[in-house]
């Protein structure tokens, strides 16, 4: 499997796997409207540029999990985090969850930080944030742990 930045390209495959992850889901809550079940290509062409996109490749080329995000005011917002049912249980939605904290523009910076944190014995933990169009976000919340002095 590998991890690389979607294009434009891959909007319908995406698309085709949106639909095939989350209707599962769907049916189970009674939601067959959801926004993840009725985008249309018009709308995915569209909103593409507005975030980072991730696609995970398996290795006959077929897209089988993606994930897309943004940061906006120092948090990162995750939404379409998806992997089709059969490649589920795998861990390759935690791969793709870290793979877009990494790739994301402005998170790079943060990344370097909580490296400095580990270092400082500085425990990093993440809060959920919702917005008003319905995007997962975190943010990053410091927890002190022991700290070693003079050792």
């Amino acid at each position: 499997m590998q991890i690389k930045t979607a294009t434009i390209n891959d909007v319908p495959e995406i698309l085709e796997l949106q639909h095939k992850a989350f209707l599962p889901v769907g049916e189970v809550l009674n939601w067959l409207d959801a926004p993840n079940i009725t985008e249309t290509i018009e709308t995915a062409i569209e909103d593409f540029p507005k975030f980072t996109v991730l696609k995970m490749v398996a290795d006959d080329g077929k897209i089988v999990g993606s994930v897309r995000g943004k940061v906006e005011d120092g948090s990162l917002f995750i939404g379409r985090l998806m992997v089709l049912p059969e490649y589920q249980r795998n861990g390759y939605a935690k791969e793709l969850l870290h793979h877009l904290g990494y790739h994301s523009p402005r998170n790079r910076r943060t990344n370097r930080l909580h490296r400095i944190y580990e270092k400082l014995h500085i425990k990093t933990s993440f809060t959920p944030k919702r917005t008003s169009r319905g995007l997962l976000g975190w943010q990053t919340v410091l927890e002190p742990r022991h700290l070693h002095r003079g050792t």
